[in-house]
């Protein structure tokens, strides 16, 4: 399974649209992901496995308690095998906008 495909797994029991980088729906309260990896543990010239940087990043409005969301998040991807996430608001006059950062392995095959 992709890295892509275990979060959208991972975080699906949520019910909201959740994609890869943009969103384009008409839904007020969703996610989206970006991963960025780097190789590691090199061997004979090529790497092992990739550390992959995830970013999830919830939206929401001001009016929505996000607070029991943001728990299940952040338990539903250590569950999954991520690192526990960072927790950061970046949210602006228009939405919330919580970013949840972690990491997870991936061997390269």
């Amino acid at each position: 399974m992709s890295v892509n495909d275990n979060i959208m797994q991972t975080l699906s029991f949520l019910g909201y649209p959740i994609f890869p980088n943009i969103y384009t729906g008409d839904s007020d309260t969703y996610l989206v992901f970006n991963v960025n990896a780097s190789p590691e543990d090199f061997g004979d010239n090529e790497p092992g496995y990739n550390v992959n940087f995830v970013q999830v990043h919830l939206f929401c409005p001001h009016t929505f308690c996000s607070i029991d969301t943001r728990k299940q998040i952040k338990r539903a991807l250590l569950d999954a095998g991520f690192t526990y996430p960072y927790e950061v608001d970046a949210s602006d006059e228009e939405c919330q906008h919580i970013v949840f950062e972690c990491e997870i392995d991936e061997v390269i095959e």
